[in-house]
């Protein structure tokens, strides 16, 4: 319900937006794009591709050789953590740009990981052991296998739009943000939702009355719904990392570099891995 929630209002206004684009074309390079950007959409979903949109989205570069000797022991551990791993972990990216709000790992596409720079320097220096850079990836795994998304490069491409003109709106907001009568405005928006709907009603004009309701809502559901989504997939990540037999890696390099964490989440990473588990990395 979350992910109906999060996608169905990202699918309908990019798949909105391209139609009116579409439409503005002639006919015949409006056919010729369609048909085009079908294609690419399915060359998505079946797997072709990937890199070059991974590169795109994230803002990051293939790793080089450098690089890759640098974290040759943690790709290969976190190969090791099972069958699928040796399969999902096949390229290394680097972000380009990182910002501080970025996970230091994250999982894209089928085959793809994304770093920042500073884990691949903190491995380096010995900032960061083999193990905890192991538990990062490890999260980045485990959380990208709870989200289960299909054909995500497909849709990440598809919903550019929406993205972007929700960025661009945040943007905007985030300028306005100071002013308090805006902020005013804003917070009061379920109010003037409220009182639309009802004038549409008595006038007669029900249908443009929900309409704004329901864009309204969403204003609400949809922030809240993602917030839920990435908790729920955060402590899956979590979760596999202590099945892996990490958490105390990951939990003592949250610590360690005094990372804002919640009590409830390093209890979670601090609980024992279970035997099963234990015994396989003692004998490994």
């Amino acid at each position: 319900m979350l992910r109906v929630v999060i996608l169905g209002p990202a699918l309908l206004a990019s798949g909105v937006s391209l139609l009116v684009v579409l439409a503005l074309l002639p006919p015949d390079v409006s056919l010729l794009a369609f048909l085009l950007g079908a294609g690419w959409l399915a060359a998505l979903a079946a797997g072709a591709g990937e890199g070059p949109l991974v590169e795109v989205l994230t803002r990051s570069r293939r790793a080089t050789a450098a690089e890759l000797e640098v974290l040759d022991q943690v790709v290969v551990r976190v190969a090791g953590l099972d069958v699928d791993a040796a399969w999902e972990v096949r390229r290394v990216y680097v972000r380009r740009a990182p910002r501080a709000a970025m996970p230091a790992a994250l999982r894209v596409g089928r085959r793809s990981v994304v770093v920042t720079p500073w884990v691949v320097g903190a491995v380096y220096t010995g900032a960061v052991t083999v193990e905890e850079a192991t538990a990062v990836l490890a999260h980045a795994l485990g959380s990208h296998r709870a989200a289960r998304p299909r054909c995500e490069l497909a849709v990440l491409a598809f919903t550019f739009p929406w993205r972007a003109i929700r960025d661009l709106t945040r943007g905007i907001g985030a300028g306005f943000a100071s002013i308090s009568l805006v902020r005013s405005a804003w917070l009061l928006r379920g109010l003037v939702g409220v009182v639309c709907v009802l004038q549409s009603v008595l006038e007669g004009r029900a249908a443009i009355g929900v309409l704004a309701g329901v864009v309204i809502a969403l204003s609400y559901a949809v922030p809240a719904a993602e917030r839920a989504w990435a908790t729920r997939v955060w402590v899956a990540g979590d979760q596999f990392v202590v099945q892996a037999g990490l958490g105390w890696a990951l939990a003592g390099l949250l610590r360690r570099h005094r990372y804002p964490v919640t009590i409830e989440r390093l209890q979670r990473l601090d609980a024992p891995a279970p035997p099963s588990r234990v015994l396989r990395l003692v004998r490994n």
